[in-house]
């Protein structure tokens, strides 16, 4: 972390990988400083994200002003460096002049530990990270002011329990991409089920498959001074531009008050007897119903339907039952829709990003199928 502050400092652009930091050239007619880093590759092998350092210090300038970061602050990352939320955390961290307190590695208890003594203010963290924080028996983190959880669904059963381990702290769920970087947040009143309204600076277009926009889902385009410019490795053959808008090939709807409702990724819709079904919904009501942030629904190929979908949990309250649970999804979420089965399981394979590992899960699942 003291050498990514030295090449900050030095105003050079800069490569991170799970390898560590290092310079990066760039062309000597290119005054513009970039920064390469990875995508968390929960659904393959992870991208190098091409982006300019000033895509990222604009954020810093609107999160310093919104959240009156300066710096008096202690921020907390759960990831590693190469976790472009942990490395965004860091950089915004070290730009207002805040303490930095890296975390990853350590167990939620001792982490909490950390968190007290420190008196950590700001904590950059995932849905799943945050869930296992907030499950141990511990006494309430009073410095905390701010929370950013990005990367996942937020179940209302983690927002809960964060109210009561930060009793202190404005709970701020986002949604963006290493890709968008921020695309919109939540706060206090945002409805259900949404990920809030447009970030500043962002405008958002929903679009349907002719290209034209609609008030029904459609694919997600968005157009900000906090895009990415390209990727340095690999390719998305979801990932596109038109013009200023890009889009990641994520599909939602916009509200009447401009609240963004994401349904899922393209690339993650599979066809159920000729219907498309989006296991992040599935993800998203497993989650809220057990309780949990550790959910993953993985489909596997059927004969007859195209598909069928596996859930997988962990870390739920197991008063429920595999078979109660299935009769709930059939009757809440349609025949189509429901998993076939549940497995419970202590912990789900996670990415060092904090996230479910879905390459792992799904060989698991094939292999017990």
């Amino acid at each position: 972390m003291s050498h990514l502050c030295a090449l900050v400092r030095a105003r050079a652009s800069i490569a991170v990988s799970a390898s560590g930091v290092a310079p990066l050239d760039s062309p000597s007619s290119d005054p513009a400083r970039y920064l390469h880093c990875a995508t968390s590759g929960s659904g393959g092998e992870p991208k190098i994200i091409r982006r300019t350092q000033s895509s990222w210090i604009d954020s810093f300038a609107v999160n310093g002003r919104v959240l009156g970061l300066s710096s008096r602050d202690c921020a907390a990352v759960f990831g590693t460096l190469a976790h472009s939320l942990a490395l965004y955390g860091t950089l915004e961290a070290a730009h207002h002049g805040a303490r930095i307190l890296g975390l990853h590695g350590l167990r939620p208890d001792r982490q909490l530990a950390a968190l007290e003594q420190e008196q950590a203010t700001v904590l950059y963290i995932t849905p799943t990270q945050l869930g296992l924080l907030c499950a141990q028996d511990a006494p309430a983190i009073q410095s905390t002011r701010h929370i950013l959880v990005g990367g996942g669904q937020l179940s209302d059963r983690i927002a809960t329990d964060a109210a009561r381990t930060f009793p202190n702290a404005r709970l701020i769920h986002f949604y963006g991409a290493a890709e968008t970087s921020f695309v919109s947040w939540a706060n206090d009143t945002t409805p259900l089920g949404s990920v809030g309204a447009a970030y500043p600076g962002v405008s958002i277009s929903i679009r349907d498959a002719a290209g034209h926009e609609t008030d029904q889902i459609g694919e997600i385009w968005v157009k900000s001074p906090y895009l990415f410019d390209g990727y340095a490795g690999g390719q998305s053959a979801d990932t596109r531009w038109d013009g200023v808008y890009l889009s990641i090939g994520e599909l939602g709807r916009l509200d009447a008050a401009g609240n963004l409702f994401v349904v899922g990724r393209k690339s993650r819709m599979v066809t159920i007897s000729d219907i498309n079904v989006f296991p992040e919904e599935i993800e998203g009501f497993l989650a809220a119903t057990l309780g949990t942030g550790s959910v993953a629904v993985l489909p596997l190929p059927d004969e007859k339907r195209g598909h069928r979908l596996i859930a997988v949990v962990a870390g739920a309250d197991a008063t429920m039952s595999e078979h109660d649970l299935l009769v709930l999804c059939r009757q809440t979420l349609g025949p189509l829709r429901a998993p076939r089965r549940v497995h419970f399981v202590a912990a789900l394979p996670m990415l060092a990003a904090g996230k479910p590992d879905y390459c792992t899960l799904t060989q698991w699942v094939e292999a017990t199928a």
